[in-house]
């Protein structure tokens, strides 16, 4: 009997570490996916709003919103939103800069070439003056070098430069201005000696006249060769 309960107990165990070397071992549980990093916000733009307000200045110093209204009301509209959004919405503020920026570049185009064709004409006005007075010759060296400004406004308002080319058209019209003047005066110098001239030769006849009627009146005769 004795026997029998130590071979039972002795199965028991077998079976025990059989069960056991069968039984897998428990996999750990995979780890959870990282989360995606949350995507950065956007930053102010700072660059976008100062080059829109750079733009503003420049068209303003030229008074070039008279010369393209629409692109220039919409550039004010679009830079006012965007410095209200700004800090608080920065993408929306991006998108409202770079709206103003594009507009501001389309009045400084548009709006910059009529405001030199502008300063153009009234320095064709100056020249044209001169040219009716043959100040040309009248002054040549001073209208050459007014010319010469005005060949550089030309070139430079081709080449879309505002400030340079508008400076030098002025500069052009008040040279021309000044050789007009000058050609004027020589010319009126010119036709004062000529009626000088003139009303001396008529004083001289006169003169003559009266003195002959004179020896005339006293019975003198006057020989041929003084009539």
């Amino acid at each position: 009997m004795r026997k029998l309960a130590v071979l039972a107990m002795a199965g028991g165990a077998l079976l025990l570490v059989v069960s056991c070397a069968s039984t897998p071992a428990p996999k750990p549980a995979p780890a959870a996916p990282a989360a995606a990093p949350a995507a950065a916000a956007p930053g102010a733009p700072d660059q976008e709003l100062a080059q829109a307000k750079d733009l503003k200045a420049k068209v303003d110093s030229f008074g070039l919103g008279d010369f393209d209204a629409d692109d220039y009301a919409a550039a004010n509209k679009d830079l006012q939103a965007g410095q209200d959004s700004y800090g608080k919405d920065n993408a929306a503020s991006k998108k409202s800069l770079d709206s103003a920026i594009s507009e501001y570049n389309a009045v400084l185009s548009k709006g910059g070439d009529a405001y030199l064709a502008k300063s153009q004409a009234q320095a064709d006005a100056s020249r044209k003056a001169a040219d009716d007075l043959k100040a040309s010759v009248a002054v040549k060296d001073d209208y050459a070098a007014a010319d010469a400004v005005y060949q550089q406004a030309v070139k430079e308002r081709a080449s879309g430069d505002i400030a340079n080319s508008s400076k030098d058209f002025d500069s052009a019209r008040q040279q021309f201005d000044a050789v007009a003047a000058a050609a004027q005066k020589k010319k009126d110098a010119a036709l004062q000696a000529m009626q000088n001239a003139t009303d001396q030769q008529t004083a001289s006849q006169k003169n003559a006249d009266d003195a002959e009627k004179s020896l005339k009146s006293e019975g003198i005769a006057i020989p041929a060769a003084a009539q």
